[in-house]
């Protein structure tokens, strides 16, 4: 394979890879910080667990269209 086509690959790759993150919610902390440092930008944002510990009590208080 040539230079090109190894770069172009492990773009399409890393593209994919972020595609997935977010489907599966791995990037909700990153899209949180982005949102609050745009919106609210004087207050402390919550830490990464703080964030995930409210994440899952949302859930749990409305879980939408979920199976179980």
């Amino acid at each position: 394979m040539s230079g090109t086509t190894l770069t172009r690959l492990r773009g399409s790759v890393r593209a994919a890879w972020q595609i997935v993150r977010g489907v599966v919610g791995e990037t909700a902390y990153e899209t949180y910080l982005e949102h609050h440092r745009a919106h609210h930008g004087s207050e402390q944002p919550m830490t990464e667990r703080e964030f995930w510990r409210a994440h899952i009590d949302r859930k749990e208080i409305d879980p939408g269209s979920r199976c179980c």
